[in-house]
């Protein structure tokens, strides 16, 4: 039985590796995270002729040598282009060099890697030189590529099908006595195909996220390694991918004949490492604070979803064909196998409940979100499967627990033996829940594919531009950020005369912070009368800017703007945080105390059948006396 199953998972294995081949080089991936912020010149803006310098800023820090960006005119001349990214800002900003561009309109493609949560986006940017455009092109895509969903879909499944397998393959299993032995190793059988499958997945998973368009096999090789060893990423992922190994290692040693021991522990302990590397190498490292908490709550949520979706699938897998075979079983399986799962599953819930919740009100800002945003439908897209799973688990629950159902039914006001469906049906009822869930891991697998709606709205905020007119001239002051830590000024001066005493030949800005202190920045200028300047990200509280426009032969045009520089509202929590943290708090409260409950129960319904023999005995001794 055992060889029949890894035979049969070494042919799966390797159609799976055929197919992946033919995805990888078929389609590139859209697993958009570092979603653009801005651009210099804007999508559908215009230059001026003789530009040779464009500017990318990104949400998140990018890895340039998993980035490509290719610039060609509307007629498709392509222009040659540099790219290079600074860790002084970031990482997050992306400088790019080019000709000096005669008149016409221009495309940039670009498709950029995240060094944070390892997903790539694309995009592109149309603008004009000397001319504006007839059209603006689609600054990034937002839905996720089909090659990539699936195999992040396969990836997700495999790891909570391994989850799974551990999760029944002890207590579940204990209570079914000399036969729970045979399903124990069948299990197992099925955690180590699992895994085997998740270390494919893992291993695919970046080169697909790194693939460059028309470049060679060995500059795709290159590429690859270079963002596993030199991102904060590809360590996570490397770690990852160590770990599964371990953890398959372990499983494929467990299920030989007398050699589960300790391997069984050692692929627990090895799927955990899994799980909190995946949890940190995802969205959760791009929040601005308290990270930490939000990948313990993603790691609980992808355990929660193991031993619930993954140990139904693995006890359909092993039980129903049993309960088939050997009718006269279906008692004892359901009394004991089933009933010894529903409390795991039922805690597994809700765990999945309250993470999903608290993970929601950190990546969605607002309900808007949930219509606007990809990310947001998918959100409430699962939140609908999951309620459907629920109820058919519910279903299933009053069907192995006829105590409980007869509660239940009394509650209801049926009459005595009130079954919610027929047992006869409850294979089907198993069937259904297991394939919701398998839905809902699609739904999953599209969240952690998407940028988070929290994301696109750090995307796409507005900033605010002064204006002021002074001696002939009209000037714009902006104020941007430019990574963690650096802002940008942005200062724009064109004459309203018709007759021009003098160009603009140099700008100057005095801040005064909050406290008072002034600083001088002298800007550079990047094309005629634009003009640009770093500086380390101002402090919360009102500034002001006295701008300096300098001309031959004239005195300096002297303006003065004031604006206020308010706290990140991403560091704080906002309202619909509040609320889904409050419920997430709850049900994890309500179901401690039910647990608590439940074995102060059991204690003392235990406790006086030990003691009444004692104050027997007590009581005769005393009579003796």
């Amino acid at each position: 039985m055992t060889r029949g199953w890894l035979r049969v998972g070494s042919r799966v294995t390797a159609i799976l590796l055929a197919a992946f081949v033919v995805l990888l080089f078929g389609a590139s991936p859209a697993w958009a995270h570092g979603g653009l912020e801005r651009s210099d010149p804007p999508n559908g803006g215009v230059v001026a002729i003789g530009r040779s310098a464009l500017t990318l800023w990104f949400t998140e820090p990018i890895a340039e040598s998993a980035s490509t960006f290719e610039l060609q005119t509307s007629n498709g001349v392509r222009v040659d282009v540099t790219a290079s990214v600074s860790d002084t800002d970031g990482g997050g900003i992306v400088r790019i060099g080019t000709q000096p561009l005669a008149k016409a309109t221009y495309l940039l493609n670009w498709k950029v890697f995240s060094t944070e949560d390892g997903h790539s986006t694309s995009g592109s940017l149309l603008f004009g030189a000397g001319t504006r455009p007839g059209a603006v092109a689609s600054a990034a895509a937002d839905a996720p590529d089909p090659p990539g969903l699936i195999l992040r879909w396969l990836d997700l499944s495999a790891i909570m099908l391994a989850i799974g397998a551990l999760a029944v393959s002890g207590r579940v299993f204990d209570s079914m006595g000399e036969i729970g032995n045979t399903l124990r190793r069948r299990a197992l059988v099925i955690g180590a195909l699992a895994v085997c499958v998740a270390v494919v997945t893992g291993a695919i998973t970046p080169f697909l996220l790194t693939q460059r368009g028309g470049s060679s096999l060995g500059l795709w090789f290159d590429a690859t390694w270079a963002t596993l060893t030199g991102t904060p990423w590809g360590h996570l992922w490397l770690a990852r991918e160590i770990a599964i190994v371990i953890a398959a290692a372990a499983l494929v040693r467990a299920t030989r004949p007398g050699g589960a021991g300790g391997r069984v522990q050692i692929a627990a302990v090895a799927l955990a490492a899994v799980v909190c590397l995946e949890a940190w190498a995802g969205h959760a490292s791009t929040l601005p604070s308290r990270s930490a908490l939000a990948a313990l709550a993603s790691a609980s949520h992808l355990v929660a979803a193991g031993v619930w979706a993954g140990g139904l699938t693995v006890l359909a897998i092993c039980l129903i064909p049993v309960m088939r075979h050997h009718p006269d079983l279906r008692g004892r399986i359901l009394a004991s196998a089933w009933r010894a799962f529903s409390p795991m599953a039922a805690i597994a819930t809700v765990v999945l409940l309250a993470t999903g919740l608290y993970e929601a009100g950190r990546h969605i800002p607002d309900l808007r979100s949930v219509a606007s945003t990809v990310y947001g439908g998918a959100v409430a897209g699962k939140v609908a499967l999951i309620a459907v799973a629920l109820t058919l688990a519910v279903i299933n629950t009053l069907l192995v627990n006829p105590r409980l159902a007869a509660r239940v039914g009394r509650f209801l006001g049926r009459p005595v033996g009130w079954p919610p469906v027929s047992l006869r049906r409850f294979t089907i009822v198993v069937a259904t829940e297991i394939l919701v869930l398998v839905i809902a891991v699609g739904a999953a697998s599209v969240l952690t594919s998407v940028p988070t709606a929290r994301e696109i709205a750090t995307a796409t905020r507005q900033t605010v531009l002064h204006t002021a007119t002074v001696d002939g001239l009209f000037v714009t002051f902006e104020q941007l950020p430019a990574g963690p830590d650096q802002s940008r000024l942005i200062v724009r001066a064109r004459s309203i005369v018709k007759l021009e005493q003098a160009p603009v030949n140099g700008v100057s800005v005095t801040l005064a912070a909050p406290s008072g202190t002034t600083t001088d920045v002298l800007l550079k200028g990047i094309e005629p009368g634009r003009y640009e300047a770093e500086i380390a990200r101002p402090a919360t509280g009102a500034w002001k800017a006295t701008v300096a426009l300098q001309r031959d032969g004239l005195p300096a045009a002297v303006t003065q703007v004031g604006w206020t520089v308010s706290a990140a509202s991403s560091d704080g929590a906002r309202p619909l945080e509040i609320v889904t943290s409050g419920l997430a708090v709850l049900l994890l409260a309500a179901m401690l105390g039910t647990v608590g409950l439940t074995l102060r129960r059991k204690t003392e319904t235990v406790r006086p059948t030990s003691l009444i023999p004692e104050f027997a005995l007590r009581g005769n001794r005393g009579s003796r006396s």
